[in-house]
């Protein structure tokens, strides 16, 4: 049994984590001020312009550990916007390939560098040896929780 200074211990590592996603959230909303995107929709966005290898849903959600029917929901609002394209695959009419279409440069330019100057600003003062380490342990956590 855990003793309640390790429950409070492992309550402030889980607040912690959840800081540090509401944090990226806020500084996504701030750095596309004058945009009207959900934070799935920004993370849709990104995923598609990161990763050319993936175009589904299905492989958004496998590799990224997102729900499916929470990246559909992106997708149709983002359909709707005219900024993602979608193109039904002619071997499996189940599948649904995406395609990013955005012709707004200043917003292509924002989503192509968001995660890069999140993470600037996150390990900013921080040694590289120690950020190898929190990617190693990070790698790790998501191998455990698989």
């Amino acid at each position: 049994m855990m003793d309640s200074a390790n429950s409070i211990k492992d309550s402030e590592d889980l607040s912690l984590i959840n800081i540090i996603v509401k944090k990226y959230n806020d500084f996504a909303k701030s750095q596309l001020r004058g945009y009207d995107f959900t934070p799935n929709e920004i993370s849709t966005m990104i995923y598609l312009l990161e990763d050319n290898d993936i175009d589904t849903a299905k492989g958004i959600s496998t590799k990224y550990g997102v729900t499916q029917s929470l990246i559909c929901r992106s997708v149709d609002s983002l359909t709707k916007k005219g900024i993602i394209s979608v193109k039904t695959d002619v071997d499996d009419r189940r599948v649904n390939h995406l395609a990013i279409n955005l012709k707004d440069e200043k917003l292509l330019g924002i989503l192509k560098n968001l995660n890069s100057m999140y993470i600037e600003k996150m390990f900013n003062g921080i040694d590289e040896e120690d950020v190898a380490v929190f990617r190693r342990v990070l790698g790790q956590i998501d191998a455990n929780i698989r």
